[in-house]
């Protein structure tokens, strides 16, 4: 079993990446963010409530057999080190899947097209808030990373992305 972790800053193509993989390999796709969807009234601690929702369901899917695609930003080593937990308990391996825009005005386009959406407001709809959340978790986002790691440019068309994806998975 495999348990690959998607890993990037808010409009890097995490999302985006991990819909087409999970259609292309059969995979679930637990996305952080659909669980905080979720929640409707304000609640204390969402971030941590939801990767403690995320987890739980990821664990969930691993005991059932399943391959699973695990979508956060993973900024924290500390969200790392409890999916090398989870991966050990459930005997599958942990792959990580890291997605970052080498182009700014293709990463802060795909940012403010969120607008458009109607996104509840935890998403990040706004290239400024983005870039401020990049610049508080940067030096935290870069720990070191001891599984199977590959990083992606999502600057690239999406095929192509896949096509580099699709040789690693088959190769890892």
């Amino acid at each position: 079993m495999r348990l690959l972790a998607l890993k990037g800053f808010p409009g890097s193509g995490k999302s985006t990446i991990g819909r087409a993989l999970g259609k292309q390999w059969g995979w679930p796709v637990i996305d952080k963010d659909d669980i905080k969807d979720t929640f409707g009234e304000p609640v204390p601690s969402p971030d941590e409530l939801a990767y403690d929702v995320l987890l739980h369901v990821v664990r969930r899917q691993l005991l059932q057999g399943l391959n699973v695609l695990c979508d956060s930003p993973l900024t924290h080593k500390t969200t790392y080190e409890r999916l090398q937990q989870l991966a050990k308990q459930t005997d599958a391996r942990l792959l990580v899947l890291e997605c970052l825009c080498s182009n700014q005005e293709i990463w802060s386009q795909r940012v403010n097209a969120r607008k458009a959406y109607g996104l509840p407001a935890h998403h990040m709809t706004d290239w400024e808030r983005v870039q401020a959340y990049r610049r508080q978790y940067l030096v935290e986002a870069n720990y070191t990373i001891t599984h199977p790691h590959l990083v992606v440019d999502t600057a690239r068309p999406l095929a192509v992305c896949m096509e580099e994806i699709t040789v690693w998975l088959e190769t890892v």
